[in-house]
């Protein structure tokens, strides 16, 4: 009911398929390989379909991702005069950035024969792609945004995490930087399919709240308590030097 909704209000939505629809889906699915993304007139040439199943892929991602976190905590921990937010803030751009350079890295690379690709992060990205099969197509805006974010956010995130633990001075104008990119990526990336009525995703709750709205949700969350930490640490940087300024005049 609620994509219905989004669909209405934001794109076009249409619930009956023509009789041509229908005969050219019939046409599409005997010329190319048969694949479960959405729209089912996508042309993937070249799919194979995944060996891994969906628990193994998700499995090996969170093992991973635990392992990762768990790592970055011992790495922290350490330091006594680091707050316990910005401890997880460190854990965050430490995991952040890694998913941006090697996962997302990995598709701005390889996007072009992603479709055959059964490595282990190639299935992943089939996995994901079912919310958005844009990835499988190598979609132009989707390229472009994703090698942006593998390179200036996750370059930012890593930086951003050195600077956490070496306390540098810069580290909440590289936070509230990254942290915005992210922010405004992840809108750009939701709006431009979103305007288009959601075509790219599977209907399944899973695939379409689970991994596109549910997984996404975090890079909305997260940086933007980043956003604002930094941004009342700055601000009230340049309130407490605009007062030493004043009383030197005085």
């Amino acid at each position: 009911m609620w994509k219905k909704i989004l669909f209405e209000y934001f794109g076009n939505y249409d619930e009956e398929k023509s009789a041509e629809q229908v005969v050219q889906e019939k046409i599409l699915e005997s010329e190319f390989p048969k694949h479960p993304y959405y729209p089912i007139d996508l042309k993937l040439p070249t799919f194979t379909e995944k060996t891994h199943s969906m628990e193994y892929s998700l499995g090996v991602f969170a093992g991973i991702a635990i392992t990762v976190s768990l790592i970055s905590s011992l790495i922290i921990y350490q330091k006594q005069n680091v707050s316990k937010i910005n401890k997880v803030a460190f854990v965050w751009f430490i995991i952040t950035g890694s998913i941006h350079v090697f996962v997302e890295g990995y598709f701005t690379s390889f996007h072009e024969t992603l479709q055959s690709d059964n490595s282990l992060i190639g299935q992943w990205w089939k996995e994901y792609s079912l919310s958005d099969s844009r990835y499988l197509s190598s979609d132009s805006f989707v390229v472009i945004m994703e090698r942006i974010t593998a390179i200036f956010w996750g370059t930012g995130s890593y930086l951003a995490a050195i600077g956490i633990y070496q306390n540098w001075p810069s580290r909440h104008v590289i936070q509230l930087v990254t942290s915005l990119g992210q922010l405004y990526g992840l809108v750009l990336y939701y709006w431009t399919t979103l305007f288009e009525g959601f075509p790219h995703s599977r209907p399944e709750a899973l695939y379409f709240w689970g991994y596109f709205i549910g997984v996404n949700s975090f890079w909305a969350l997260i940086p933007g308590i980043l956003f604002i930490q930094s941004w009342i640490h700055l601000t009230n940087a340049v309130r407490e030097n605009q007062k030493r300024k004043s009383k030197k005049t005085d």
